[in-house]
């Protein structure tokens, strides 16, 4: 429970986002690349995630770690995802965040602290049980 650290990068449209953009909400960063097998075998179960709480106050930011903008939005566009994604063409976000190993993830409380972090691949039932209470919180 330490405030997030902040970050910001440039979504697939070329808008500058940052962390503390959503203060107030919680926010589940993902750092991912496309090449990275768990890294795709995820962002579906986040997809559904984000679709059912995005009206409670939630919000995913998935941070490319350093793929051609051109190859990630093919990618977006075929799994028909629905939150943000953001270019990390420096790896700003696996600095910034001390872990290199893909994929990660970190959810930040609507007051900004960080309050949860993983290594490797989440699922569904596993966002439910620790990240649903932050958003009833």
């Amino acid at each position: 429970d330490q405030p997030a650290p902040e970050l910001t990068l440039f979504d697939l449209d070329g808008k500058q986002v940052s962390l503390s953009d959503f203060t107030g909400q919680v926010v589940l960063l993902n750092n991912w690349a496309t090449w990275c097998p768990p890294c795709r075998q995820e962002m579906p179960e986040f997809n559904a995630y984000y679709k059912k709480y995005k009206d409670m106050g939630f919000q995913i930011l998935a941070v490319e770690a350093g793929e051609p903008a051109d190859e990630v939005r093919a990618f977006v566009d075929q799994q028909g995802l629905e939150f943000i994604v953001l270019l990390d063409p420096d790896n700003l976000s696996l600095v910034t965040f001390q872990h290199t190993t893909l994929p990660n993830s970190f959810v930040i409380d609507r007051k900004g602290h960080l309050r949860l972090a993983w290594l490797g691949a989440i699922n569904g039932p596993t966002l439910e049980k620790y990240v649903t209470p932050l958003l009833e919180e």
